[in-house]
């Protein structure tokens, strides 16, 4: 009799399981759907050679390309920036692979590999010698840029680096990086992340990035955070903050090589990549690279005062030659 209670109450627990799966996926479909309404693609689809690139273009003269950070895509610049930017460079916004509009690549999606499908991008829009500008994670893909030298069809001229991890640590939530690093994981949080994320679970992480600043008002909405919880954005967003550590580890060694201008602005509250009291050291090794500390503000700096940021392409723009 026990036994076959027991066997009753797992046929239940399992069925009960099965359709709560099922719901999941069933919702994650819908929310997708829905994501993808409120937040359509607002440019060009390139079609390079490992997928698609998503593009917006703003303004005319010299080549600027923008590369967002982690978890965020293309909209993540704030109109204070982009405006002024707008009057004097041809502005070229991209998301990176696996983010917004962009398809993750077939392969491992490092920092080096989103480099190569950037450049073939920027070949096909026939970008000139770009100044890239990179925020957080968009930073080590710039540097990755960088770093190809001539193995890309374009090659930037100058870098903008603002709160950038160059450093394999300190980086906030390593744990979330060892989970990430399980393609198991991966994809079940990515299924339960899109069907279940309440509004409050974003407001809590936004909060953090932004801290010590406060997010601007309709920050979601208008950066379209959502996109970022469609499964195979997850998924390859997961993918990324995984291979991190060992990207820069690969990378860093490689700093004093970079033979153009660099301007690196990072926060000394930046509580996402704690590294400013680490840098100085760093920069000094990299020759042409100046580094500005922004006392008090946290992992956002661009959306802050613009002035420091502005100032710093303005200068890399008056030292950039052709490549």
């Amino acid at each position: 009799m026990i036994w076959r209670t027991l066997a009753s109450n797992l046929a239940f627990i399992a069925l009960a399981l099965l359709a709560f799966a099922a719901l999941t996926f069933w919702r994650a479909g819908h929310v997708e759907r829905r994501i993808e309404r409120v937040h359509p693609p607002r440019g060009r689809i390139v079609q390079v050679r490992d997928g698609e690139v998503h593009v917006v273009q703003r303004g005319t003269g010299p080549d600027l390309v923008l590369l967002h950070g982690a978890l965020t895509n293309l909209k993540d610049f704030p109109e204070s920036l982009l405006v002024p930017l707008s009057q004097s460079y041809r502005v070229t916004l991209m998301d990176l692979p696996g983010h917004g509009y962009s398809t993750r690549q077939k392969r491992v999606s490092t920092p080096k590999a989103q480099a190569t499908a950037l450049a073939d991008a920027a070949a096909i829009l026939a970008l000139r010698a770009p100044i890239v500008l990179g925020h957080s994670y968009g930073s080590t893909v710039a540097l990755a840029w960088a770093l190809s030298g001539t193995a890309l069809p374009v090659r930037p001229s100058a870098l903008v680096l603002i709160a950038p991890p160059m450093l394999p640590e300190p980086i906030a939530a390593p744990w979330l990086r060892k989970l990430f690093r399980l393609r198991l994981a991966r994809r079940t949080i990515a299924t339960f992340a899109t069907a279940w994320t309440p509004n409050a679970f974003l407001h809590l992480g936004l909060d953090h990035a932004f801290a010590p600043q406060h997010r601007p008002k309709g920050y979601i909405r208008h950066a379209g955070t959502r996109l970022l919880l469609r499964r195979a954005n997850f998924r390859a967003n997961a993918e990324q903050v995984a291979v991190l550590g060992a990207a820069l580890r690969r990378l860093a060694p490689s700093y004093p090589s970079l033979a153009l201008p660099v301007e690196i602005l990072h926060g000394t509250a930046d509580g996402v990549v704690p590294q400013a009291e680490l840098l100085a050291a760093l920069v000094a090794q990299i020759p042409g690279a100046r580094l500005t500390l922004l006392p008090g503000v946290g992992h956002m700096p661009h959306y802050g005062d613009p002035e420091p940021i502005l100032a710093a392409v303005s200068r890399v723009a008056a030292l950039a030659l052709p490549v």
